[in-house]
């Protein structure tokens, strides 16, 4: 007789899940935050799947981060399922599309790819690209770059502050997440408390709150045989549309690089992304002068999902 699938949505210290993903992703399992849709696969008391992911904050839109099934329990369409009872999940909290992320060369795209298309996720699309380096060679090669000696020669004008907001910096920031150029971010205030402080600024001119760059610590292994140096994934950088053509974001970037190596050494690891749609002129900067000195350069897909195309079908 055929074991019978359960398809809970975890609440609470759901940590006999945290296995079934990976790194600081296992952290949200115990306790489960409010934001954080976890929606578990369970066979015969066992935990053997795990669909996770979040609701952007003041966006009615979800984010799939993983979903796995344990290779015993793979092609019996339960992934399909664990799928169905995520987004069922993520519409039923007010989300009125799901997205998902993913590098070009990950390993099990083809799966994760026929699962989303059989459940009527769009086709995927590039959406951008991320950079994986040492972070010691991206802060030697700045140092020769005359754009970054330039911004930094600007410091007394434009400074690189710690997360600290005043409510003034509140409106500051929600009004700059209106900007289509900031569409696919939450900004930094909204997720602080998974923020890496240390190497995560917000830019002010003249006192003004003006820009961030913001990153978080991550354990995946990012690099063939690099997997216990420390790493830091760069989230989101954004400036106001009255200050980019100053290029003060190259100087805020070489400023948390230079920290990360002071504080994580020359071989830690930083991972920066930036957006083909609405920075095009950061993707060409990236090809021009990062991807040279990168260890790896990939290109992101995107997919997605609304609740409307799911109600049409």
């Amino acid at each position: 007789m055929p074991q019978a699938a359960s398809f809970p949505v975890l609440k609470g210290n759901a940590r006999l899940f945290s296995s079934l993903t990976f790194g600081q992703i296992g952290n949200w399992l115990s306790p489960v935050p409010d934001d954080v849709i976890a929606v578990g696969l369970v066979v015969s008391a066992r935990p053997v799947g795990l669909a996770i992911g979040f609701l952007q904050p003041g966006k009615s839109r979800a984010t799939l981060t993983s979903i796995v099934v344990t290779p015993t329990f793979r092609r019996r369409g339960l992934g399909r399922r664990l799928l169905d009872a995520w987004q069922t999940e993520a519409f039923a909290r007010g989300a009125s599309a799901c997205v998902a992320s993913y590098v070009e060369e990950m390993s099990g795209r083809k799966g994760l790819e026929a699962l989303l298309a059989d459940a009527g996720w769009t086709a995927p699309r590039a959406t951008g690209l991320v950079v994986v380096g040492r972070v010691g060679r991206m802060v030697e090669a700045g140092r020769s770059w005359p754009s970054v000696t330039d911004r930094l020669a600007v410091s007394r004008t434009y400074t690189f502050d710690p997360l600290e907001f005043t409510t003034t910096d509140v409106a500051a920031v929600e009004r700059y997440l209106a900007d289509p150029e900031a569409a696919d971010m939450l900004g930094p205030i909204h997720q602080s408390e998974q923020l890496a402080r240390d190497f995560s600024i917000v830019i002010r001119r003249d006192g003004r709150l003006v820009g961030w760059l913001v990153a978080a610590e991550t354990h995946r292994p990012l690099l063939d045989g690099a997997t216990n140096e420390p790493a830091i994934r760069y989230l989101e950088a954004y400036i106001d549309p009255l200050h980019r053509q100053s290029g003060i974001m190259v100087g805020a970037y070489y400023h948390c690089y230079a920290k990360q190596m002071a504080l994580l050494g020359r071989d830690s690891i930083a991972v920066y992304y930036t957006s083909h749609e609405n920075r095009p002129r950061m993707v060409a900067l990236t090809r021009r002068r990062f991807a040279a000195i990168a260890e790896r350069v990939d290109t992101i897909l995107n997919v997605g999902i609304s609740l409307p195309d799911l109600n049409s079908k």
